[in-house]
């Protein structure tokens, strides 16, 4: 099986191959962005399949969720109430919200679907405000709303009305989620915020500048937050996935053309992880035993960023 060329590879200088590996290089990219869109928990990892969260960890903890309606944040939501927390979620597409709402609280979770589009102002201020009215506090949340660049072209290919939708998205919603979390977090004494960044948010890759630079964008805000907020007891940080196994990303390997394998030979551990074990990183870095994790994007590429 063909190995794909490393970033800076001299394979990727050569003529003959330079577009093919382009596009390649842009599957890669799309699979950075493919926990944030439509996909059930497959089980290609090795958390697949396991227990849920010990019930101690997480139970009565109340947990905000954007982009909950599929990959990362579907399995976020379902393992989170399955551990014991109130889980308050939302997404632009009420079929898919209901539909998970209803599962969780068939299997006697604790769940709530609100219809909510984190590019409007008005929609996540009712969101957290809904949360809150519920619940009576926030303590943990995951902005992980997202969208991925529209087309894979160079930069001065790319238009503005592509760059401006994917930073409304991905970088305007992390912004319009943390502003009003926050001011409820201090007034109950502090709280955790878990961004879904990316490898993206680490390192540039060509085709995808909307992508690119709105994941860096998430990664700077982080930063400021846990900035200004950690003395506060506000704690914020972010955490990076590579390739995740959603049809997003099996749909950006049939237009190119290219198998999982091929996709796993640029990633240390050689496979493509699941939304659950992205998950499960997610829940990780919301609960007491990530304290010390503040303001820091924390690389779950599978070992991607070490080289």
């Amino acid at each position: 099986m063909q190995e794909l060329p490393k970033q800076g590879s001299r394979a990727a200088d050569r003529p003959e191959s330079r577009e093919r590996f382009s596009s390649r290089r842009t599957v890669l990219r799309a699979g950075a962005a493919a926990g944030l869109a439509a996909g059930a928990v497959l089980g290609t990892g090795t958390a697949a399949g396991a227990a849920a969260p010990a019930a101690g960890r997480l139970r009565g903890k109340v947990v905000l969720i954007t982009g909950a309606t599929s990959g990362i944040g579907e399995a976020a939501a379902v393992l989170m109430a399955a551990g014991g927390a109130r889980v308050f979620f939302c997404g632009r597409r009420a079929n898919l919200g209901r539909r998970i709402e209803s599962r969780i609280r068939s299997a006697g979770g604790d769940a709530t679907y609100v219809r909510a589009d984190v590019r409007r102002e008005s929609d996540v201020r009712e969101f957290v405000s809904a949360c809150v009215r519920r619940h009576g506090r926030l303590d943990i949340a995951f902005n992980n709303a997202g969208i991925e660049s529209p087309r894979a072209v160079h930069l001065h290919e790319q238009s503005l009305d592509d760059m401006e939708k994917v930073w409304r998205t991905n970088v305007g919603g992390t912004f319009l989620a943390m502003k009003y979390e926050i001011p409820q977090m201090r007034s109950q004494g502090g709280g955790v915020i878990v961004n879904t960044a990316s490898i993206s948010a680490e390192v540039g890759f060509a085709t995808i500048a909307p992508y690119n630079a709105s994941k860096h964008g998430v990664a700077s805000l982080t930063k400021v937050a846990a900035l200004e907020y950690a003395a506060e007891g506000v704690r914020v940080t972010a955490f990076a996935p590579g390739a995740v196994d959603t049809p997003m990303l099996r749909r950006a390997a049939e237009a190119f053309d290219m198998t999982y394998e091929e996709i796993a030979q640029d990633y240390p551990i050689k496979r493509i992880v699941s939304a659950e074990e992205m998950a499960r990183v997610m829940m990780w870095l919301g609960s007491a035993e990530a304290a010390p994790v503040v303001g820091t994007d924390v690389d779950v590429s599978g070992g991607y960023l070490t080289g």
